[in-house]
């Protein structure tokens, strides 16, 4: 977006309208959107593993993706990305939540510290071995991160012919 100078905040309509730009935005690994996922609770973890109390149930591998100089990860849904504003994303918060009407606390996005670099990402989906009673979380992902020079090539994580994530259906 720096590059068109667009100040949009419309970050997602500024890819939807564009398949090049979003094309050359994952060859750049400046994000990885994975969908199509069930909007619930997931518990995410970056380089770190899952207890025996899970079980793996899928993994794709090698996306790129690229932590710039504030060494933030961000992961959250795409939704966030309808109307983005810079200052929810500030290096005060270690989330992005809000409360509902039967006061639940709900994270849109959660922010883990990755230092900077070019990364190879491996997605690996857990369930519960022994599904708990709501409002337990059953469901989880791990973002494994592999230090890269240089990206050769990609994957569009968005080719659902290829790509499958809603581990909540496997």
């Amino acid at each position: 977006m720096k590059e068109e100078k667009s100040r949009s905040k419309k970050i997602l309509k500024f890819f939807q309208d564009s398949h090049d730009r979003y094309i050359k935005s994952i060859k750049d690994g400046t994000w990885l959107p994975i969908l199509p996922i069930n909007s619930i609770e997931y518990i995410i973890k970056v380089n770190n593993n899952f207890n025996e109390d899970w079980i793996e149930v899928h993994q794709e591998k090698g996306f790129n993706l690229e932590v710039f100089s504030d060494n933030d990860l961000w992961i959250g849904s795409v939704s966030n990305l309808h109307n983005w504003d810079i200052k929810d994303y500030s290096d005060d918060k270690d989330s992005n939540s809000y409360q509902t009407l039967d006061d639940e606390t709900l994270y849109g996005s959660l922010r883990f510290n990755v230092p900077k670099g070019k990364y190879l990402v491996n997605i690996k989906g857990y369930k519960r071995k022994e599904e708990l009673e709501y409002p337990e979380t059953n469901f989880g992902f791990s973002f494994e991160l592999e230090s890269v020079e240089n990206f050769d090539g990609y994957k569009d994580p968005r080719e659902d012919d290829k790509y499958k994530f809603n581990i909540t259906q496997m």
